[in-house]
């Protein structure tokens, strides 16, 4: 087993995930280190909803090669969403200060995604039942 697969099965991530996530890492320590950490954190949640975009565009497009992209780019967004939540409840920390409305925009933030995913799954379950009713 070559050495990048050993590290995707024991971390789950590929090689350029786990440098993406350095990347993030150290721009957030630099700019914590230069007092620059809000601008930071806004730069990143820009780059992460430029990617959702290109990602979201790409996916329906004629030609497979953007197609790939598309995938490329999911894979990314999937990987990066927490890390992006988190940066985006610390920014909104920063100007509202009741802890209970954090608590849900939180909620909303990070559960938000995965019920959403959840409801439009179940729809289309229901869809494919009616379309398929069994005979006996």
């Amino acid at each position: 087993m070559r050495w990048q697969q050993r590290v995707r099965v024991g971390t789950g991530l590929s090689c350029w995930q786990i440098m993406l996530h350095l990347l993030i890492v150290a721009l957030l320590v630099t700019g914590w280190m230069s007092g620059t950490l809000v601008r930071v954190g806004l730069g990143l949640c820009l780059i992460y909803a430029v990617t959702v975009v290109m990602m979201l565009a790409l996916q329906r497009h004629h030609e497979q090669r953007w197609r790939e992209v598309a995938d490329v780019l999911e894979e990314l967004t999937t990987t990066w969403y927490f890390g992006t939540a988190v940066i985006v409840l610390w920014l909104i920390s920063r100007v509202v200060h009741n802890n209970l409305l954090l608590a849900l925009v939180g909620l909303a933030i990070l559960a938000g995604p995965a019920v959403f995913s959840l409801l439009a799954k179940d729809k289309k379950l229901r869809d494919l039942a009616a379309k398929h009713q069994i005979r006996h």
